[in-house]
């Protein structure tokens, strides 16, 4: 079956940070979406989260047109999947070497989710704690895993969800774009099925709007663009303690024409 996935996007800088340092990116044409959460001083965050996005989609487009089969290649994902990682890794280089190269953008990083459509299955890349949802027959599941603190005391038994929510520690990342040279950045794949949303956000979602909520609109807002602004002020409701960023992609399967139409496209490619 041919599923087609189209995202709509909302960000909003929130009412405490004076500038928004999130990123968002929406390819219609490569069916990807990335949601990016900027960090370090000045406008480094913004800087370093706009850098995310861009080298990201620019890479994967030019892998996925050649074919390129990058090195290292992880077998147990897809070749789509393994490109968009790669990707993300030169978007890290990217990054480290202009945090690096002077003291205006010295420290900058950035978490990255990335996620696209290949066939049935989203092919995931992701780095840091923005998180990619996958909301299906009333239930909202966590596709990614956060590289914070407190989630691996989370994962480790020191901290329950509940005290992480509190915790201090909870801005603490063990994994960033810009942090280190070569960070490991994780692949994920899923199947999809008809009806399936897929929502992409940063922490100010997440932190501000509890996941039980977060299914609460998703239920009773059926339009992709109506549910990210509701989503975004729901946030900003609640104090808007972080910049905020929302993505959400409805699953629904290709017409007749659609299929026609790409089948044309790549025999011409």
């Amino acid at each position: 079956m041919k599923f087609k996935l189209e995202f709509a996007a909302a960000s909003d800088k929130g009412k405490v940070r004076n500038n928004n340092e999130d990123s968002y990116l929406v390819e219609p044409l490569l069916e990807l979406a990335m949601v990016a959460d900027g960090m370090g001083g000045h406008n480094s965050g913004e800087v370093a989260s706009s850098l995310a996005v861009k080298v990201t989609k620019d890479k994967y487009d030019s892998m996925r047109r050649t074919g390129l089969k990058p090195s290292p290649y992880n077998d147990k994902f897809s070749l789509e999947s393994n490109q968009l990682g790669f990707a993300v890794q030169l978007a890290n280089s990217v990054i480290y070497e202009a945090g690096n190269a002077g003291t205006e953008n010295k420290g900058m990083g950035t978490t990255l989710s990335a996620a696209m459509l290949n066939e049935n299955r989203l092919c995931m890349a992701h780095i840091g704690d923005s998180r990619i949802y996958l909301h299906r027959g009333g239930i909202t599941q966590q596709l990614t895993e956060d590289h914070s603190l407190v989630m691996d005391h989370v994962r480790k038994g020191l901290l329950t969800r509940e005290q992480a929510e509190t915790s201090p520690l909870q801005n603490i990342l063990t994994r960033a774009l810009g942090a280190q040279k070569t960070p490991a950045v994780d692949l994920v794949e899923t199947a999809l099925e008809e009806g399936d949303r897929v929502l992409l956000c940063s922490d100010g979602l997440f932190k501000a709007v509890k996941e039980a909520r977060m299914t609460e609109i998703l239920q009773a807002e059926p339009d992709d663009a109506k549910a990210t602004a509701t989503l975004v002020s729901e946030a900003n409701a609640n104090g808007g303690p972080d910049n905020v960023t929302v993505v959400i992609g409805t699953v629904r399967k290709k017409t007749f024409k659609e299929t026609l139409k790409d089948m044309f496209r790549k025999s011409y490619a």
